[in-house]
């Protein structure tokens, strides 16, 4: 695995795009690592695209990124 890092100062404010093409790939492929980027950095800005869902799903897509955010 390739590490990397931001810079801590305050000042900095990150965004990061999370794409997923079904309603849980985002969890599934890297929500490990997007647990440790909310632990590490306080500054960083989320935005969660799932590409295909239905009504069911889309409710359970928003409490899983609520929850992981």
């Amino acid at each position: 695995m390739r590490k990397f890092y931001f810079e801590k100062k305050s000042a900095f404010s990150y965004k990061v795009l999370c794409l997923g093409a079904h309603c849980d790939d985002i969890e599934i492929g890297c929500g490990g690592t997007i647990l440790r980027l909310v632990e590490n950095y306080p500054n960083l800005t989320f935005y969660w695209v799932v590409f295909s869902s239905n009504e069911q799903r889309e409710k359970e897509a928003y409490n899983s990124a609520n929850k992981f955010l």
